[in-house]
């Protein structure tokens, strides 16, 4: 009997000994797969929150970044003032629709004067020379008559400047010119109106013409066929020219105005600026200046309709704005560094 229980016993221990294997071995347990699958789980969600603070931390410098972004310098009135810096108020304004044109400048023939002799004869003396000035009776040159031997005077028609001389002294009179003088001091500009705009152009209408960077204001005072038989109408617009800021045939645009639109809101064209990608204005209050987008509507040579982003009765900057953009773009840049 003590021979057959001891291999029993063996039996039983070498059997325990195998499942206490299976239990901790290469085959895990339910229990154990599911804690290992939550360790899982929770290295995953820390790292997936990790990434959501590296993103919001980005997102957090962007906010920083454009908090960071100036929009306003102070500037005080002494200051202003020395370097040029005005403000104007904004209202209400007139926006012109206008028609677009070209042309160019011509002498009046008024102001055109061509000497001739009254009698045939030989030019004893000349007292001018191309481009001297002349006043209107001044004295030009003296010619004897080949009928009556005697000499009579030539004398300035008008006030201008010799521009051709085409004879000398010993030289006889023809039918041509001896002189020319011209006066510039009042041009026309002849301005081609093409047939798509010929029934919008009137007699009376305001004109804006550019010629060399230079505006000049003016009416349309004749409308004409074309000499040479083009198929364009020919709007005349005196120039006055005492300045002599034009000469004959200055190349000219014109805008034609055909139509007024009454708008709440406008501001001056020289206040505009183009920054970040907007219009904007720079809006004073106090010793402050602040950088204001704008939404705008129309436009003429002088000034913009404002839509949006402007009040009326705000003051903005019309003169030397641009001192304000290059202040603030300085200041956004030294922010950024």
């Amino acid at each position: 009997m003590k021979q057959l229980l001891f291999p029993l016993c063996l039996f039983f221990a070498f059997s325990n000994q195998a499942w206490s294997s299976d239990d901790h071995g290469h085959e895990p347990s339910p229990k154990h797969t599911e804690h290992n699958e939550q360790a899982t789980h929770v290295e995953h969600d820390k790292h997936d929150e990790h990434e959501k603070h590296d993103a919001h931390g980005d997102d957090d410098k962007h906010a920083e970044h454009d908090e960071h972004e100036t929009n306003h310098v102070t500037i005080a009135a002494e200051i202003a003032q020395k370097v040029g810096i005005k403000t104007t108020q904004a209202v209400a304004g007139t926006i012109a629709k206008t028609v677009s044109a070209y042309g160019r400048l011509t002498l009046a023939a008024d102001y055109i004067a061509n000497i001739t002799a009254r009698f045939p004869g030989v030019v004893t003396n000349l007292y001018v020379n191309i481009g001297d000035k002349v006043e209107k009776g001044q004295r030009l040159a003296q010619v004897e008559s080949n009928d009556s031997l005697q000499t009579y005077t030539l004398s300035a028609p008008i006030s201008g400047v010799v521009q051709g001389r085409y004879v000398n002294v010993g030289e006889t009179t023809r039918n041509a010119p001896l002189l020319l003088i011209t006066n510039t001091t009042m041009l026309w500009a002849e301005v081609q109106i093409f047939p798509s705009a010929r029934a919008q152009v009137k007699v009376g209408q305001a004109v804006t013409l550019k010629a060399n960077d230079i505006l000049y204001q003016g009416t349309i005072a004749h409308l004409l066929p074309a000499a040479n038989g083009e198929a364009v109408v020919v709007a005349r617009v005196r120039v006055d020219n005492v300045t002599d800021k034009f000469a004959p045939n200055d190349m000219l645009a014109a805008h034609i105005e055909i139509a007024h639109l009454d708008v709440p809101l406008v501001v001056a064209n020289q206040a505009l600026h183009g920054m970040r990608n907007q219009d904007v204005v720079f809006v004073k209050e106090g010793d402050r200046y602040e950088l204001r987008p704008v939404t705008l509507g129309y436009r003429d040579d002088s000034h913009t309709q404002v839509l949006s982003g402007l009040e009326v009765g705000e003051q903005y900057v019309v003169e030397n704005s641009y001192l304000i953009k290059a202040d603030i773009e300085k200041s956004g840049a030294a922010h950024e560094h």
